[in-house]
C-alpha cells in the first residue's frame, strides 16, 4: 500500500470526523458511517454533499436536555422528539428543536403554561381546547352527543301502501306502443 499523501493527510486533520481504517486504503465516516476510498477527489465531493455538511454543523455535544421539562425523547418515534405543551413532533436535529423553541406557537405555549402555574391550573394545550370547544358546540344540538336521529326514508306518494299501481306506465308510456290490429297488415 504505501504511504499517504501529503495533501491526504492534511484534509483528514481538517475534518476529525472522517477516519482512515487500518489494513485498508479506506476512509470511514463517523458521522454516517459510509466508508470511501482513500483518495483526495472523493473526500472532497463527500465532505462537500448536503447530508455531510448538515450533520457536521450538528454538534454531537448539543445538549436536549436543557429543553427538558417541555421537549422530551418521543415514545412514538424514537429519532424524534415531542414537546409536551405543543403536542407536536420535532426532528432530532439541534437546527430543528432552536427552531421550534424559538418559534411563535411553542413561546405562546410557554406564557399560557406560565400563566396556568402562577394560578394553579392545570395547564391544556391550545390544540386540546378547540377540540373541547367542538364537542361542546355539537352538544348544543337537538339532541345528546352519540345520539343518532331516525334513519331518512323518502316520503312515500301512496299513503294506503298498496302496489296494484306498479304497472310501469312511467318508463313505458303507451304513446309509444301502438297495439297492431289484426284486420291491418
Amino acid at each position: 500500500m504505501g504511504e499517504l499523501p501529503a495533501d491526504v493527510r492534511t484534509f483528514l486533520r481538517q475534518h476529525p470526523s472522517l477516519r482512515l481504517l487500518s489494513n485498508t486504503h479506506k476512509v470511514r465516516c463517523s458521522l454516517t458511517g459510509h466508508e470511501l476510498p482513500c483518495r483526495l477527489p472523493e473526500l472532497q465531493v463527500y465532505t462537500s454533499s448536503k447530508k455531510y455538511q448538515q450533520l457536521s454543523r450538528a454538534s454531537p455535544a448539543f445538549d436536549y436536555t436543557a429543553f427538558e421539562p417541555h421537549i422530551v425523547p418521543s415514545t412514538k418515534n424514537p429519532h424524534q422528539l415531542f414537546c409536551k405543551l405543543t403536542l407536536r413532533h420535532i426532528n432530532k436535529s439541534p437546527e430543528h428543536v432552536l427552531r421550534h423553541d424559538q418559534g411563535w406557537r411553542y413561546q405562546r405555549a410557554l406564557h399560557q403554561y406560565e400563566e396556568c402555574q402562577k394560578q394553579g391550573v392545570e395547564y391544556v394545550p391550545a390544540c386540546l381546547l378547540h377540540k373541547r370547544r367542538k364537542r361542546v358546540d355539537h352538544m348544543d344540538g337537538d339532541g345528546l352527543p352519540g345520539q343518532r336521529t331516525a334513519f331518512w326514508e323518502p316520503a312515500s306518494s301512496d299513503k294506503g301502501g298498496s302496489l296494484r299501481d306498479d304497472s310501469k306506465t312511467d318508463l313505458n308510456p303507451p304513446e309509444l306502443f301502438t297495439q297492431k290490429r289484426s284486420g291491418q297488415a
